[in-house]
């Protein structure tokens, strides 16, 4: 019993002195963000609309997949 608390001790002990030396790692963030970008205009171009047909909307999808 004595040896598996001298284990656990050990163990505890390791875990606490990672943990510290993660805690205490130098930061990377030092360096400065970039500036921003300016933003680009972009002219927009009209579309003509697309042509109409008359077959009423109807263009044969109507989702049915394999139903008869």
């Amino acid at each position: 019993m004595k040896f598996f608390k001298q284990i656990m001790i050990a163990v505890v002990a390791s875990c606490v002195l990672a943990a510290g030396a993660l805690a205490f790692e130098p930061q990377k963030n030092d360096n400065k963000p970039p500036p921003p970008k300016e933003k680009q205009q972009v002219p927009k171009t009209e579309k003509p609309p697309p042509p109409r047909s008359n077959d009423g909307g109807n263009r044969g999808n109507d989702n049915k997949k394999g139903k008869p």
